[in-house]
C-alpha cells in the first residue's frame, strides 16, 4: 500500500512541478517562496530571490502596478490575468500574465500574496503579429480573401467589400463562385487544383462580377494556406482592381496605333501631291518634250494646286502640334463672319463645280464678331472641304449663318454619306476617320475637325455634328457666344479693326 501523502506535501509537489512561476511574498513585497519554474522564467535561484523585494523583477516604470496589486491584496481582493512586463536576471523583458491571490493565516488574517506568473512573450508576439497582419489585410487597397479547398469564403477584408459590394457577413460561408462569371468557372477549378498541390498561382488578369451584376477587371494571385503541420487547408487570394489601369493601357495602345496609322496616312497624303509637283517640274525642265501653252498652263495649275494641298497638310500638322503643346494663339480683331464664310466657300467653288454640287448659301448681314478671322476661316474651310468630299455628284451643300439672339450660328449641311450615330461622339478626335468605305478612300489626315473644335473653343464657342446615319447626310453647327457678339456690336469697332 502506497504511503499516504499529506495535503501540504501534495501542494508542495504541485507548486514545484508547475510550468508557471509560483511565488509568494509578504505584504511588504518580500519574496517568501520561489518555485523551480520561477527560476527558469526569471533566472534567479531560490536562494537569490527569497528574502529580496519582488521589485527586483519589476521595471521602474511599472512600480505603481505593484502598489496597486498589494492594495487589492490587503483588501482581500484577487488580481486575475493581469498582463504586464517583468525583467529577468539577465536584463531581458518578458511579457507575463499574473494572477495574484491573498494568503490568509488560520484566523483569516491576510499575511501575504501568492503570485502565479505565466510567460506569454511568445503568445503575445504571435498575437501582436496576428494583429499586425490583420491590420495590413484590413488596410490593403487590394481585396484579400481566404477560402477553404472547396471554395467556401473564410475571410473577406474591407477592400473586398468595396470592390465586390458584398459585406463580410454576406460573403463568409458562401462559395467564391458568387463573384465568378459562369464562363470563368473552369479557371477557378484549375486554380483550386493547383492550390491543393501546394502551388502558387502567379498574378493573372481576369473578370469578376460585383453584387450589382456589373463586371470588373481584376489581377489575381492565389497562394496555398498551410496548417502547423504543413498541410494545405485553403487558399489566400489577392485581387486588384485594374479597370482604370486597363483603360489607360488601352488608351496608350490606341494612341500608339493612331499615331502609326496617322504617320502612314500622312506619308500617303504627302506623296500624292509631291509626286505631282515633282513630275510636272521635271517635265517643264525637259528639252525633249514639246511644251505647248496649254500644257504649260495645265502644269502650272497642277503645281499651284498641289503646292496648296501640301501647305494645308503641313499647316494642319503644325497646328496640331501647337494645340498639343498649348502654343496655338489667336490674333483678335473685329470682322464680319459673313465675309469670312464667303471667302472660305469660294476656295471650294472649283471642287464643287467639278462634282456638280448645288450650293444653297444664306448669310445674314452684319454678323460682327471679335476673334481671329484667319482661324475662323480655317474652320469654315474644313467644314466646306468635308462637305464637298463626302457629298456625291449632284448633291447639295447648304450654308446658313444667322444671329440667334445675341449669339452667332453657322450651319454647314450636306446630302452626303452621313455619319453613323455611334460615331458622332468621335468625329472631333484627332486622327479619327470612319473605318473603311468612302472615308478611307477619299483620304485626309483626320485632323480638320479636331483643329476646328479647338479653334471654336478658343473663341468660347461650340461645335457639334448631327446626322440621321449613313446615307442621310450630315450637319455641322458652330455657335459663337453672346458675349463676343455683344462686344463686337457695342465697342468702337474702329479701335479694334485691323
Amino acid at each position: 500500500m502506497a504511503p499516504e501523502i499529506s495535503s501540504d506535501a501534495r501542494l508542495a509537489a504541485i507548486v514545484a512541478s508547475s510550468d508557471d512561476a509560483i511565488v509568494s511574498k509578504d505584504l511588504t513585497g518580500i519574496i517568501t517562496t520561489w518555485n523551480a519554474a520561477a527560476e527558469r522564467m526569471f533566472g534567479y535561484t531560490a536562494d537569490e530571490a527569497i528574502g529580496k523585494s519582488i521589485t527586483m523583477l519589476i521595471p521602474s516604470e511599472r512600480l505603481p502596478e505593484e502598489e496597486y496589486v498589494l492594495s487589492r491584496i490587503r483588501a482581500g481582493l484577487a488580481v486575475e490575468r493581469f498582463e504586464t512586463v517583468r525583467r529577468c536576471k539577465d536584463g531581458r523583458l518578458i511579457d507575463v500574465s499574473l494572477t495574484v491571490s491573498p494568503i490568509r493565516a488560520a484566523d483569516g488574517t491576510i499575511i501575504g500574496a501568492s503570485k502565479i506568473a505565466r510567460d506569454v512573450t511568445e503568445s503575445g508576439r504571435n498575437e501582436r503579429e496576428a494583429l499586425r497582419l490583420a491590420a495590413i489585410v484590413e488596410s490593403s487597397e487590394d481585396a484579400i480573401i481566404s477560402k477553404d479547398l472547396h471554395g467556401i469564403v473564410q475571410t473577406w477584408n474591407r477592400s473586398a467589400e468595396r470592390m465586390f459590394g458584398y459585406s463580410a457577413e454576406e460573403a463568409i460561408g458562401r462559395s467564391i463562385t458568387m463573384i465568378i462569371p459562369d464562363e470563368r468557372l473552369a479557371v477557378e477549378s484549375l486554380v483550386l487544383s493547383r492550390v491543393r498541390d501546394g502551388q502558387t498561382v502567379s498574378p493573372f488578369e481576369t473578370v469578376r462580377r460585383r453584387k450589382d451584376g456589373s463586371l470588373i477587371d481584376v489581377s489575381l494571385s492565389v497562394s496555398a494556406i498551410r496548417n502547423a503541420a504543413g498541410v494545405v487547408v485553403g487558399a489566400s487570394k489577392s485581387a486588384r482592381d485594374i479597370t482604370e489601369a486597363k483603360r489607360l493601357r488601352e488608351m496608350v495602345e490606341d494612341a500608339s496605333r493612331a499615331k502609326d496609322e496617322f504617320l502612314a496616312v500622312l506619308s500617303h497624303e504627302l506623296r500624292t501631291p509631291l509626286n505631282t509637283v515633282v513630275g510636272y517640274a521635271r517635265m517643264l525642265h525637259r528639252e525633249d518634250v514639246l511644251i505647248t501653252p496649254e500644257l504649260r498652263t495645265k502644269a502650272l495649275e497642277a503645281l499651284a494646286r498641289n503646292a496648296d494641298a501640301l501647305i494645308r497638310l503641313v499647316s494642319d500638322v503644325l497646328d496640331t502640334s501647337r494645340i498639343v503643346t498649348g502654343k496655338l494663339r489667336l490674333d483678335h480683331a473685329a470682322f464680319d463672319l459673313g465675309d469670312v464664310i464667303r471667302e472660305a466657300v469660294e476656295t471650294q467653288q472649283q471642287a464643287m463645280e467639278a462634282k456638280r454640287l448645288v450650293l444653297d448659301m444664306r448669310i445674314e448681314d452684319n454678323l460682327r464678331l471679335i476673334g481671329d478671322s484667319d482661324r475662323v476661316r480655317q474652320v469654315v474651310w474644313n467644314l466646306m472641304s468635308n462637305a464637298t468630299k463626302f457629298t456625291p455628284a449632284g448633291g447639295t451643300i447648304a450654308v446658313d449663318a444667322r444671329r440667334t439672339g445675341p449669339a452667332l450660328r453657322l450651319e454647314v449641311r450636306d446630302t452626303g454619306m452621313g455619319i453613323a450615330r455611334e460615331h458622332l461622339p468621335l468625329v472631333f478626335q484627332r486622327f479619327w476617320q470612319a473605318e473603311g468605305g468612302a472615308a478611307r478612300e477619299i483620304g485626309g489626315l483626320g485632323l480638320g475637325l479636331a483643329l476646328s473644335r479647338h479653334i471654336v473653343e478658343l473663341h468660347g464657342g461650340t461645335i457639334h455634328a448631327e446626322s440621321e446615319g449613313i446615307g442621310h447626310g450630315a450637319s455641322f453647327v458652330v455657335t459663337f457666344p453672346a458675349a463676343a457678339a455683344i462686344l463686337a456690336q457695342h465697342r468702337d469697332l474702329r479701335q479694334v479693326a485691323p
